[in-house]
This record gives structure tokens, sequence and C-alpha cells, in this order.
């Protein structure tokens, strides 16, 4: 772990950590050559020997080449030394899960405004067949300007291009709480995934907490693939029935079913009055176990693990009630 005062690599001096994610820990530091502030992403220690955190360093700057926007600060550069790193576009703003925790929710006209915005961003990250894959507040900055920007594409999905396999992770990868359910059934995601994200973001920024939460990740995972959200129209009763219309839609169980574009997602959000309201109230039945041959195996990875949990907790239950 880096530490503040740290001079990395003779040229980075670390200013402090920003966040850690799935493989690597990103730090603000500035450049010594440049006197300018940049971010730092480095692999966590037990991955250094992966060579998938090479491919997905390599991957992150080939997306950074293929996306130009302000509200996707990008990788600058790379190294392939020991430790690679990458170098990021410094961006001002406050990481949106720290705004979150300490405001606790946002107004509804603000919110929408964000989103839209966001959804505008995210358009044009899918119109160059880039998908981010794990939307989630840690991963989106709110700037001076009052906009979202979207970080860290570590785990992104860009089109064309073969999966990375990465060594001790399992084909489900995201953040239970906004993945969506072709991506817990093991499916590699895409636009209608980070549109089922901004769906549970949208929800989370206007209520207080994400549409499904939880001490066990495999619990919350269970809860996207048979519960219902409860209704934000019973807890804001002002609240336009054609944005909690665009809300169900995004998050519809069923991908086929959702926005068939962030750019659809974003006209409605900001015409709730021209939103379909019929998915304000549409049953959304809940999955089944899919027996498409490509998912099945992580199906039954996902089952097992599940099944192994409720076997310990009973075996624990019972050894409990035995001593007393």
């Amino acid at each position: 772990m880096l530490e503040a005062g740290t001079v990395f690599q003779d040229r980075y001096k670390i200013l402090g950590a920003l966040g850690q994610g799935a493989f690597g820990a990103t730090f603000l530091a500035e450049d010594l050559q440049s006197n300018g502030k940049v971010v730092i992403k480095v692999p966590h220690v037990e991955k250094l020997g992966d060579p998938a955190v090479l491919e997905r360093f390599r991957r992150e700057v080939a997306i950074g080449r293929l996306l130009n926007h302000s509200d996707v600060p990008m990788a600058l550069a790379i190294s392939e030394g020991d430790p690679p790193y990458l170098v990021f576009r410094y961006a001002k703003g406050e990481s949106l899960a720290k705004v979150l925790r300490e405001h606790g929710r946002f107004p509804v006209d603000q919110t929408v405004k964000l989103v839209a915005n966001l959804l505008d961003t995210l358009h044009y990250c899918h119109h160059k067949g880039v998908y981010h894959r794990d939307l989630k507040p840690e991963n989106l900055l709110l700037a001076p300007d009052g906009r979202l920007k979207i970080v860290d594409f570590g785990i992104a999905l860009m089109e064309g291009v073969p999966r990375v396999t990465w060594r001790g992770f399992s084909s489900v990868m995201g953040t239970p709480e906004y993945m969506a359910p072709e991506q817990i059934r093991g499916e590699r995601g895409g636009a209608a995934s980070d549109i089922y994200a901004v769906g549970c973001l949208i929800y989370h920024m206007l209520c207080g907490s994400p549409p499904f939460t939880g001490d066990d990740p495999l619990a919350v995972m269970n809860l996207h693939m048979t519960e219902t959200p409860k209704p934000l129209p019973a807890i804001f009763p002002d609240l336009h029935t054609g944005t909690w219309a665009a809300i169900r839609r995004a998050t519809r169980r069923r991908k086929h079913e959702r926005y068939g574009s962030a750019e659809e997602m974003a006209n409605d959000l900001r015409h709730p009055e021209k939103a379909d309201l019929k998915w304000a109230d549409e049953p959304d039945p809940p999955l089944v176990i899919t027996t498409d041959p490509a998912a099945g195996r992580s199906n039954r990875r996902v089952i097992g693990i599940i099944l192994l949990s409720v076997v310990i907790l009973l075996g624990l239950l019972f050894v409990l009630l035995q001593r007393h």
C-alpha cells in the first residue's frame, strides 16, 4: 500500500488513497515532472503474478484512446514494469458514495438531472462499443460543474474483444447491489446491464439506499432475481409516475424488457409525461434458473455456494440447539 508522501517510481508523489477496486487501488498523486495532479492505479499485491492484470491495464489504455469525453477521465499512460501501473487524467470531484453517506439522498429534480446527463455519457460509451459493467456510486465522481463523471473501467467490456480471464475469479463479476440478473447468472453483461445499474443508482439517490441490500452478497443477488423494490411513490407522493415508470423499466429482470438505449431512458427522465406508464406497476416475475448451456456452469456454481451456505448455517444452528 502506497502512503501519502511516498514518491512512486521517482516521479509521482502520493497525496492520498482514493479507493479500492476488484484488483487494484487508486491514489491521487502529483506528477513531479509536470507539477500537475494525476491518478495512479496499481494492482493489489496478491494480483501481481496474474498476467490478466497487465492485459486489463492494456485494455483500460485502449478504452482511454477510444473514448474522448469530458465526463470520462481515462488512462493517459501505462507502465508494464514491476509493478505495472496506470496513470489517469485527474478529475475534480467527490466520490458519489461519499456524498450519499454524508447527505443520505438527493432531491428529485437534482437526481433526475444528474442521472439524465450520466445516461448521455453512457450512451456515448455504448455507441463506441464500451460497456462499464460496474456502475455504482464508488465509480462516479460528482464534479464541481454538477455533472457525474464515470471512473474505473477495470472490468469494462470492449465490443469484439475477447474476455479477460481472471485467476481466482468466477464469471460473476460486479457489485451485488447493482448487478443485473444476467450478470448474476454468469453472462458478460453489456448495455442493458449498465442501464439496470443506473436504475438501481437513481433509486439509491432518491431513497438513500439501493433497492436491494444486505450483509450477505448471495442474499442480495437472490433479491435481484426474485423480489420487487419497495415502490418509491409510497415514500415520495410527489414523484412523477413517469419517473417511477422509468426506474422500474430500467430495473426489469429480463434485459429485453429494459430500455433499448441509455438515450431512450434519459429522454423519459427529462420528459416523464411521455414515459410509458405501464411499467410503473407491470408485474416482474422472478427469474428461474436458465437451462442455457452457456450459463449453466455459472448457475451451478452460484447454486452450489448458496446450498453450501445453507448447510453450514443449519449445522451451526444444530450445534447451538444441542448445547442448550
